[in-house]
């Protein structure tokens, strides 16, 4: 069904009729439902607002939202839910409560008598404001665009149409990359895990929350892959495990057991699963295999199901460590746990490895994003010379001539 409304909408875009007719909220209405029934395991849901599970137990649209704060404001509840039943992830959902409540705040419509009468000149003047006085990242008001835009789209049921504010005219940076011997110098300030989660960010060019998110039947010794599931844009991936780090890994694998163990024996071995896998397996929750590889010292609690499990650890927690390292290891460069991912993909092309293999490691959907890390390479038969370089190599006494001496100015004092 969604096809087929898509497939309307197409042809009418290239075959415009005097007075057609509105086909965008049947098209809304089916992506809900589309997400819903993924949601739910992938089964048709029914008329009503419930869903069967693979085992026939009735899922009903409460169970599928989780617990949202009568707290927070009404528009916010309202997107929240929209945001649950289409299943998008909590990364997504964050973000997009974050500027819709900064919008609805900055318009004084954040009641729930006043916020249904914004319109599209509000949302022109809010993003400009990031612009004019936030001088925010032209990533950043994206970010804020699309965040709005759904909640215009699903929650208040309105076309935005287009927008036409200022834009963000940050000039794109070029990423940061280290050298192979400043990745050394950086790995060794770290210890333990760290050290180890470090080793596999360079060695494998994973994203933080891909590393994190790793659970311990994620690896696979035999045949010396690791499999990433359900990374950005909902992708999966096989990635080496380097083959240096195999018996660390078996290591921090054993000392998980015994965590895991002891959970077991206290009866509180709980770890959040995706989607609809702890309908579909029970028990899965308990087991080993899916437990995360780094995990959290202590338990907590879920946001949207206010279930404790004992998750990974922070992100943040890694950031403070590697933040301590670099400044150990003297390297001035900023140096984030995505600095490795660039590393990764920059010594790989050095090495002539092919563009479309590293695009396949890093997970990258377009190539084009894989070429920014060409920017560090020369031709190795010309390679680019300093003309400074080729100055200083014709001076055979290798100083520079002095620079004529202006007798008109007077001297002045340095000072130093």
């Amino acid at each position: 069904r969604l096809k087929i409304i898509e497939a309307l909408i197409r042809f009418r875009t290239l075959h415009p009729v005097d007075k057609p007719s509105e086909l965008g909220f049947i098209l809304r209405g089916l992506r809900e439902r589309s997400a819903m029934e993924r949601t739910a395991g992938g089964h048709p849901s029914k008329l009503g607002r419930s869903v069967a599970d693979p085992a026939g137990k009735s899922i009903s649209e409460a169970e599928l939202v989780g617990k949202i704060s009568s707290r927070e404001p009404i528009p916010l509840q309202m997107l929240r839910r929209k945001l649950r039943l289409m299943g998008k992830a909590f990364n997504t959902e964050k973000a997009y409560v974050k500027w819709t409540r900064r919008f609805l705040m900055s318009r004084n419509r954040l009641d729930s008598e006043s916020y249904s009468n914004i319109n599209k000149s509000d949302v022109e003047a809010f993003l400009t404001d990031l612009v004019v006085d936030g001088n925010v990242a032209p990533s950043t008001q994206n970010q804020a665009f699309f965040g709005i835009q759904f909640f215009f789209q699903y929650v208040l049921e309105r076309d935005l149409g287009e927008v036409e504010a200022m834009r963000s005219k940050k000039p794109k940076l070029r990423p940061t990359v280290m050298s192979a011997n400043e990745v050394g110098l950086v790995l060794a300030q770290l210890s333990g895990r760290y050290c180890v989660m470090g080793q596999l960010l360079y060695g494998t060019g994973m994203r933080i929350s891909e590393l994190l998110r790793l659970r311990v039947k994620d690896f696979d010794f035999d045949n010396g892959l690791i499999e990433i599931y359900c990374s950005k844009g909902n992708k999966s991936r096989l990635v080496p495990l380097p083959e240096s780090l195999a018996n660390q890994l078996r290591q921090l694998i054993q000392e998980r057991r015994v965590l895991h163990d002891h959970d077991v024996n206290c009866g509180i071995a709980s770890v959040w699963l995706p989607d609809a896998l702890e309908r579909k397996m029970p028990n899965a929750h308990k087991e080993l295999r899916w437990q995360f590889l780094f995990a959290s010292r202590s338990h907590s609690r879920d946001p949207k199901t206010h279930r404790r499990h004992r998750h990974h650890i922070h992100r943040d927690s890694f950031a403070a460590v590697l933040r301590k390292a670099v400044v150990g290891s003297g390297i001035l460069k900023y140096v984030t746990s995505h600095t490795f991912r660039h590393s990764f993909a920059t010594h790989l092309l050095q090495a002539g490895t092919d563009i479309r293999t590293v695009q396949e490691l890093l997970g990258h959907q377009d190539v084009s994003t894989t070429m920014i890390y060409t920017h560090v390479l020369f031709d190795e038969d010309r390679p680019v010379k300093s003309p400074l370089d080729t100055m200083m190599a014709s001076n055979q006494s290798g100083v520079l001539p002095d620079a004529p001496i202006d007798k008109s100015r007077p001297a002045r004092l340095a000072l130093v």
